[in-house]
């Protein structure tokens, strides 16, 4: 019969691995090798394609260049939004508590002073932040922080400037409102029109920051990070 499990997730695997163990030994385990290439062939053939040159820079590259450069180690941090939506399915994780998530509803702005906060209980931890572009902007005072109090870590900034979790459910209702965060911002026309000039927010807060806008920029921007970051010792934002 089918039974029901109320456990720690770890403690009840370790037990369970264990008795397969013992059942192995004994000669009783079943055979499940074709179950497990059956496994192995759908990630080999299923996984999502992520390698564009598209510009604007579809996330997806973006994520496929973060999984290259921030290794087994890397401990990400990160809150709400289609940034994380799709860090959660694409990015790699190889370690119990190195996916760092609010796991609620409406807490924008909890990335920066989450990530800092990690940073200060692990300083050891190789710390890196995703968001959207209004996740970021709403504590972006909280780099200042980091500055103040030498914290590093890196911060990727996927911006498309809109509220794109609030758009996509406004479409169901034919609606596009107040969702837009795209401007001609004219004392930042490098920005091309997407508003709000981050870099030099992030470099008056005292922090360092590096703008990217096409495909093959995103791994040598990420290595200038990480020796800026080392640098400096202060918030790297990407």
């Amino acid at each position: 019969p089918d039974l029901g499990i109320v456990s720690d997730a770890k403690a009840a695997l370790t037990l369970l691995v264990e008795v397969a163990q013992e059942m192995q030994k004994a000669g009783r385990l079943p055979c499940r090798k074709e179950w497990v290439a059956d496994c192995q062939q759908r990630k080999r053939t299923l996984l999502r394609k992520t390698h564009f040159d598209n510009v604007p820079v579809k996330p997806q590259r973006v994520y496929e260049e973060m999984n290259k450069a921030f290794g087994r180690d890397v401990c990400y941090v990160t809150t709400i939004g289609l940034s994380q939506i799709a860090a959660a399915q694409m990015l790699h994780v190889f370690k119990d508590r190195h996916w760092i998530n609010c796991g609620q509803a409406g807490p924008l702005g909890w990335t920066i002073p989450a990530a800092l906060g990690v940073c200060a209980a692990d300083p050891k931890r190789n710390v890196v932040a995703i968001s959207g572009d209004f996740d970021f902007q709403f504590l972006i005072e909280e780099l200042a922080v980091g500055a103040q109090f030498n914290i590093p870590y890196i911060h990727v900034l996927v911006n498309n400037a809109y509220l794109g979790l609030i758009r996509q459910s406004q479409r169901a209702f034919d609606m596009d409102y107040c969702v837009q965060l795209a401007f001609e911002n004219i004392n930042s026309s490098e920005v091309n029109g997407y508003g709000v000039d981050h870099v030099k927010v992030a470099e008056g807060l005292g922090c360092k920051a590096i703008r990217v806008f096409k495909p093959e920029d995103i791994a040598p921007a990420f290595e200038q990070a990480k020796a800026l970051m080392a640098q400096y010792r202060v918030p790297v934002v990407v």
